[in-house]
């Protein structure tokens, strides 16, 4: 099993080449076809019906690659959720549903102000704090001071993908992402010394994370190289 790369293809082929019990945590996040879509189109209701046969595959296949007591997130929304919970639950045991509250939005139906993430395992879960996360904005409201401006239509901050890596994983854990979009979870992994697998169908995509992969492993490296010339202590690492 190849890890630290993006492979191109339709995930519910390419998850079909990975081991059995090969992957420590998926953190991914589907496209909604409600809303914005990973196309950046309008989907309608009639998109979730459609994608039911997909999704039945992608949550056998992810159960099937999960470790014994592996973690799996999956980002979702108000309008999704209740379509993606019963197909996840006849695979996977579903623990709870985390709200990511992303800061406060405008609009005359009430603000979208958070989103909600799937969160299921395989086996006995310990573990503590709150089903609510409050403390890591969203873009709109501070969150392009550290990752910049977003470059994909359902863009994920880093730190949100971070705090889920942290959660459930050790270092040289191997995190999967079967929509990798613009490479936020390559990112966080390789920031907290873990391993990825990424998976993602449009060129661009592909283009763009390995692009964010590269500056960041490359500024990464450049830092390393400059303390270890300069005698400070250091150990090398890429905290």
């Amino acid at each position: 099993m190849m890890i630290n790369t993006i492979r191109q293809g339709d995930c519910l082929d390419l998850i079909k080449e990975l081991p059995d019990s090969s992957i420590d945590c998926i953190i991914t996040d589907p496209p909604y076809f409600l809303g914005v879509t990973h196309n950046g189109q309008k989907g309608t209701y009639s998109d979730l019906i459609i994608m039911k046969p997909f999704f039945e595959g992608l949550f056998f296949q992810m159960e099937r690659v999960l470790k014994k007591c592996g973690h799996l997130y999956m980002f979702c929304d108000w309008r999704t959720y209740p379509f993606l919970y019963p197909i996840a639950e006849k695979y996977i045991s579903v623990k709870n549903l985390l709200v990511w509250y992303k800061g406060m939005s405008g609009g005359n139906q009430y603000g979208h102000s958070h989103e909600f993430i799937i969160f299921a395992a395989k086996g006995v879960v310990n573990m503590g704090g709150e089903n609510t996360i409050r403390h890591l904005p969203g873009f709109s409201h501070g969150a392009k001071k550290t990752n910049g401006e977003k470059q994909h239509p359902t863009q994920k901050t880093v730190e949100i993908i971070e705090f889920l890596t942290l959660n459930s994983t050790k270092e040289g854990d191997v995190v999967l992402d079967c929509f990798l979009g613009s490479g936020t979870t390559a990112i966080a992994a390789i920031k907290n010394n873990r391993n990825y697998i990424g998976f993602e169908l449009q060129d661009r995509y592909v283009k763009l994370s390995q692009d964010r992969i590269g500056k960041y492993t490359g500024e990464e490296k450049r830092i390393e190289n400059y303390k270890q010339e300069s005698n400070l202590f250091f150990n090398g690492s890429n905290d």
